[in-house]
Order: C-alpha cells, then sequence, then structure tokens
C-alpha cells in the first residue's frame, strides 16, 4: 500500500475495530501496532452490556467461541467499608469478560480479513505536518529504520500515553493522578458472575471472574503511591488486598498467576480532533478505570468516529473531524460525572456511605445507575 487513505496508529479494540469499520468501506487502511499480538495488555477485561451491544451492531460475529464461551457478567457490586451496594443488568442484558490478549487478536485478525493492512512492531516517533496539518507519520521499524508514511487522514488509538495525541498537542493530563496495577489470581474463593469494586482509604480495587478460576483484578492508587511500590509489587497489593473487609478471607490461599502489569495516570483531557488527525479510544481521553468502561469506549468511539472520517475523506474537509469531537464529549458526558462523583465522595466516608445506601433504597436512581455503568445503548443508535 503506497499511501493509504488512513493510518490507525494502535491495534487495540478501537484501532482494531476503526479499521474494520473503514475497510468494509473500501477505504485503504494502514494499521501500525507497536508490540505483536497476541500480547497482554493491562485491562479489566470486562466487556459490559454496551460493549456487547456495539460489537452486535458493527456485525461482527458473536456466535466465535472467544465469545460465546465468555464468562457472562450480570452486574455490578461496590464494597464500602462495610457497605455494599449491588446493581443487576435488566432482563437479559449482560455482560462478559474476555483475555484482552485474545480480544484484541480476533479483533485485528477481523481487520485484517476486511482488508485492513497490519504493521506490527512499529513505533510511530513522530507526526509529519504540510502547512500546518497532519499529513502522515515517522514510524521506526522492528530492524531500527526509520520510515516515513504519508496519508490522508491520521487515526490515533494509540492509548492513555498517545504518542498521536501529545504530537497533536490534544493530549494533556488533569490534576488527578491515578495509576493501576493489573493482575490474575488464582484460587480467590466465591466468585460470583459480578464486577466488584472494593474501595477503602484512596485505594480501589476491581476484580471480575475471568474464567478457568481466574480473577482479574486491578488495583487503582495515587501515581505517587504506586511509584514508591514499583520495587516490591506482589507484597503491596497483597497488603492492599488484606485491607479489604469483603476480600481478605477470600484471598487467603490464592496466588497470583502472572507478573503485574502498571498503567496510568488515567485523567487524560484535551480536543480529539485537529487538522488531518482525530483520536479514538483511551487517547481520546479517559478519567479514570473505576467502574470498568475503558473497552466500551474504545468501542463506542471507533463506531461514532467511521462515519466522521468518512464524511472528510469524501468532502476533503477538516469539519467532520471537529464534529466528532463534539460528539465524543457529548456521548460520554454522563459516565465522566459518574466517575467523578464517585472519586469525590470516596473520599468522605459519611457522604459516600450514605448515598450508597440511599440508592439501595431507591429503585429509579438505582436503575439510572446500572444504566450509566453498563453503556446501554438502545438499539439502532
Amino acid at each position: 500500500m503506497d499511501k493509504p487513505d488512513v493510518i490507525i496508529v494502535g491495534a487495540g479494540p478501537a484501532g482494531s475495530t476503526m479499521a474494520r469499520l473503514l475497510a468494509r468501506h473500501g477505504i485503504q487502511v494502514l494499521l501500525l501496532e507497536a508490540k505483536r499480538h497476541p500480547r497482554r495488555k493491562p485491562c479489566g477485561e470486562s466487556l459490559n452490556p454496551g460493549a456487547v451491544q456495539a460489537l452486535r451492531r458493527m456485525g461482527l460475529n458473536l456466535e466465535q467461541p472467544i465469545i460465546v464461551e465468555a464468562p457472562v457478567i450480570e452486574g455490578w457490586r461496590l464494597h464500602f467499608n462495610r457497605t455494599k451496594l449491588a446493581v443487576q443488568f435488566p432482563g437479559s442484558v449482560r455482560g462478559i469478560t474476555c483475555a484482552r490478549d485474545k480480544l484484541d487478536h480476533w479483533l485485528v485478525d477481523e481487520a485484517v480479513q476486511a482488508g485492513t493492512e497490519l504493521w506490527q512492531g512499529v513505533r510511530v516517533e513522530r507526526l509529519l505536518r504540510e502547512n500546518g496539518r497532519v499529513t502522515g507519520v515517522l514510524c521506526r521499524m522492528e530492524n531500527g529504520q526509520t520510515v516515513k508514511k504519508q496519508a490522508r487522514l491520521i487515526i490515533g488509538a494509540d492509548g492513555l500515553r498517545s504518542t498521536v495525541g501529545r504530537e497533536a498537542g490534544l493530549t494533556k493530563l488533569g490534576q488527578l493522578r491515578k495509576a493501576a496495577f493489573t493482575f490474575h489470581m488464582e484460587g480467590v474463593r466465591e466468585l460470583d458472575p459480578f464486577i466488584e469494586l472494593h474501595l477503602q482509604k484512596g485505594m480501589v480495587v476491581g476484580m471480575a471472574p475471568v474464567g478457568e478460576g481466574l480473577a482479574n483484578l486491578t488495583v487503582g492508587m495515587p501515581s505517587e503511591l504506586a511509584k514508591n511500590a514499583a520495587r516490591r509489587k506482589e507484597d503491596f497489593v497483597r497488603e492492599v488486598l488484606g485491607q479489604m473487609p469483603h476480600l481478605t478471607k477470600r484471598i487467603e490461599t490464592a496466588r497470583l498467576t502472572d507478573a503485574l502489569l502498571g498503567c496510568g495516570p488515567f485523567e487524560c483531557r484535551g480536543s480529539a480532533a485537529a487538522a488531518g488527525v482525530i483520536l479514538i479510544g483511551d487517547a481520546a481521553g479517559y478519567y479514570d478505570p473505576l467502574t470498568g468502561q475503558g473497552i466500551y469506549r474504545a468501542l463506542r468511539s471507533a463506531e461514532m468516529a467511521a462515519p466522521m472520517v468518512m464524511a472528510a475523506l469524501r468532502s476533503g474537509l477538516d469539519g467532520p473531524l471537529y464534529r466528532y469531537n463534539r460528539i465524543i464529549r457529548e456521548e460520554f458526558a454522563n459516565a465522566g460525572r459518574l466517575q467523578r462523583y464517585i472519586e469525590l465522595a470516596s473520599r468522605s466516608p459519611l457522604v459516600f456511605k450514605s448515598a450508597l445506601r440511599g440508592l439501595a433504597l431507591n429503585r429509579f436512581w438505582r436503575e439510572r445507575l446500572t444504566s450509566v455503568i453498563g453503556d446501554i445503548v438502545p438499539d439502532g443508535i
């Protein structure tokens, strides 16, 4: 492919999904990935009902073993000190959990089958510009060679520390500095088909059953604390888990099955569009992994961006890219407000405990919370 229509940087759920959507419409797509699939990624590995709906809307075959055999998620539980709130997704609506290496490998294969050209082991170092407009990328191949590649549009799907976003002047960090360690444990007792969130003393632990007796755990914390814990990660996370009243006995005999992966910071803000470039997925801005909505946001941002990218290619104008920026901000506003409320309220134990008890007694607000956390989008949107 000499000069593709679009270069997408990053072959995670956002990048691969976008590549597939565009390639199916005859658009020439070059997808660049820094590593080689399959590869581990720090992630809570849960697809909420909204993410499953998005896969279905985009025409992906949900009868694949990766989906059919995935553990089902029926709802969400939050534990704060001794207070507990449980919400169940309505009717037959369900989420699933899926190992990120398998999910990403499946989605990138779907993109390639649709006509996408995939380059793996390629790192983008900077953007190329002409007359103030982004026109390509300078990338470094596995053999150390640097290659300049031009395209009509560049899409950054390269995650929290997006090179595309930084180079385009779109990404900046907010005031909240949080990081996380992600790992798997075998032998956790009483694993139910629910996403669990445990909050205590400024720390949050997310846990989800991922099949074969394993649980995915993500420990979120202030990034300063993460730096101090970097040399003793396993001891540190066991100390944190031991402080969670609803987890202590359940992990007594559990063991870690793989190395801890670190990620963060999570509060990324800024615009998602500039002349010749847009950002999708985590690169477009992500506040906090607290409610486990990252994969949904990746899929949904690609779904919303695809028609805007096609409109920009048809017209030769950047207007549709800026419309996408407005649309994505509106789409994720409610979830962002919820995440910020939980973050602020959890700093005041009395306020947060009262809020949880109020939600437990109020069906209307409990259902609203379920809808937001589940990202349950009406069909046809």
